[in-house]
């Protein structure tokens, strides 16, 4: 293998790997004796992907260094050689420390809401009804009286027919481009889309039609602003740079349908007539 195709390769391996501070270590046999090795290309790539050479005595029974190690993010330490009487290459021997990563636990947003739809007008107008004095009683009462005396029993009404319920959302990454003038426009595109389901004008699809088209014009505009600086920031690292043309010539794929699509079961009608 020529060098250039060496260089290349081990590029392309390194590119797969994240680029943060996840501890990564390539060791092996260059055989790159010390005064080729500065001259091959070899530190010079190894660094741009902020791996350390760590120097160590000769591995090789001829007195060369050719089992070269490179850590990251921490040195290596404690470097020894042992020789060996199976093999002309020595047992290098090192020790590296591990960070220590902070725990994550999921955060999972908590939304408290009434199930109003599992109750019907009539049970609350009769057990509110229920829970007021009589009509006498009630009529003679002052105004903030009576407005409190209605208030309370309105609010035993909800808490008994409908208590408040805790439920538990996944929070979900929201796309970073997305600004909230996007998201407003968003709002007004799908409210749009409701008002001309239920109306049928052609006002309304015309007016649809073209919040539509701004919206899809602005995504693409602040998709590719933040790609543009995401690119820019990042020319100097290979890593950064090969992850983000993975991502956007890669995307993951979408998940898998959780019910038999339209097609696929008239499909399996027909085979079956």
């Amino acid at each position: 293998m020529c060098k250039c195709n060496f260089l290349d390769e081990m590029d392309t391996l390194l590119s797969v790997f994240p680029s943060d501070s996840t501890p990564l270590t390539v060791l092996g046999d260059f055989n790159l004796p010390s005064d080729k090795l500065h001259s091959s290309g070899l530190l010079a790539l190894l660094n741009s992907f902020s791996l350390s050479f760590n120097s160590c005595p000769p591995t090789h029974k001829e007195g060369n260094v050719l089992d070269l190690v490179f850590t990251h993010p921490s040195p290596a330490t404690d470097m020894t050689v042992t020789p060996l009487h199976i093999s002309d290459h020595h047992l290098v021997s090192f020790s590296i420390t591990l960070p220590v990563l902070p725990k994550r636990n999921p955060q999972h947003l908590s939304l408290t809401r009434r199930n109003l739809h599992s109750i019907s007008p009539s049970s609350v107008a009769s057990c509110t009804l229920s829970s007021l004095p009589d009509h006498e009683s009630f009529s003679s009462l002052p105004l903030d009286s009576a407005t409190d005396t209605l208030l309370s029993s309105l609010s035993s009404t909800m808490d008994f027919l409908c208590p408040l319920s805790t439920i538990r959302r996944k929070n979900s990454s929201p796309a970073p481009w997305l600004s909230d003038v996007l998201r407003n426009n968003r709002r007004e595109l799908r409210s749009a889309a409701r008002k001309w389901k239920k109306s049928k004008l052609d006002t309304d699809l015309t007016s649809y039609r073209t919040l539509l088209s701004k919206f899809s014009l602005d995504v693409t505009s602040a998709k590719t602003s933040f790609y543009k600086e995401k690119l820019e920031t990042s020319a100097q690292d290979p890593r950064k740079l090969h992850n983000i043309f993975s991502s956007l010539l890669n995307p993951p794929a979408p998940p898998s349908p959780s019910s038999l699509p339209c097609r696929r079961f008239c499909l399996f009608l027909h085979r079956e007539d």
